[in-house]
């Protein structure tokens, strides 16, 4: 009897050890598809389009602290609210907001500041590849696809890229409460506390952030495009960085395209 009650209690613990393994793997496996890492490509995403900007579920998902206490970060990101944007340069966090009179302010990051949309990767390393003719917004995609099959990535993961130099016709907003290219798209008229910062830019120096993603409308970008682009550039006025999402660019001949050599582990 003793021998028979002892094996039970034996078979039972190595069932609560079994169930208590699976448990932790399904922890891992949640958390891995929660921060959306993608263990190729190195890159690192928290929220959807599609939830953050179609379903209002704009809440704050991750610190940006967090990610840049590990160095070669890059990133773009709208603030927790989308109160804002967020664009990550080798670890710095530039942050611009609209204010009360529809003029742009940079922001201070502190230890609390969040993103509830971000899309990222550490980039250790990058590869510079010189565009030596004009490339309007209809022809970005490819250039950017095409120059990185040359160098061996795949194109079919997510990756990022920066581009440095001058552009032209540049169509940029800063999110303010809501989507203005969802709100066009809903022929919704947005309210005044919601009304985002919009400019057309002749003519601008700066860097472009962002992620190249195929096949990711609704969950890296928007309709019809394979980028989700920022603009980083410094303002004439008050000589702070601003940022703002890219909508329409032209890159001038002698802009250098960057691709990543070594993704950080």
């Amino acid at each position: 009897m003793i021998q028979q009650i002892l094996g039970d209690y034996e078979m039972c613990r190595l069932a609560l050890i079994l169930l208590f393994g699976l448990f932790v793997a399904m922890i891992g496996s949640l958390k891995s598809t929660i921060a959306g890492e993608t263990k190729k490509t190195g890159l690192v995403q928290y929220g959807k389009m599609h939830e953050v900007i179609g379903k209002q579920k704009h809440q704050g998902r991750v610190k940006f602290s967090d990610l840049t206490a590990k160095p070669h970060f890059y990133g773009v990101a709208a603030l927790e609210s989308l109160a804002g944007e967020a664009t990550v340069f080798d670890g710095k966090v530039i942050l611009t907001k609209v204010n009360s009179d529809g003029a742009l302010s940079s922001e201070t990051l502190s230890q609390k500041t969040q993103a509830a949309l971000l899309v990222g990767a550490y980039v250790e390393s990058w590869t510079e590849h010189s565009v030596t003719t004009t490339v309007k917004s209809d022809d970005l995609d490819s250039l950017i696809e095409q120059t990185a099959k040359k160098i061996g990535l795949n194109t079919n993961e997510p990756f990022m890229f920066v581009i440095q130099g001058d552009f032209q016709n540049v169509r940029a907003h800063v999110i303010n409460g809501a989507c203005p290219i969802r709100a066009r798209m809903q022929k919704e008229d947005l309210p005044e506390r919601k009304r985002p910062y919009e400019a057309d830019l002749i003519k601008i120096t700066g860097k472009l952030v962002g992620v190249f993603a195929k096949d990711s409308v609704g969950d890296i970008t928007h309709p019809a495009t394979s980028t989700h682009l920022h603009l980083l550039y410094k303002d004439d006025r008050s000589g702070e960085m601003r940022t703002g999402h890219v909508e329409q660019v032209t890159l001038q001949p002698g802009v250098t395209l960057m691709l990543p050599e070594e993704v950080a582990k």
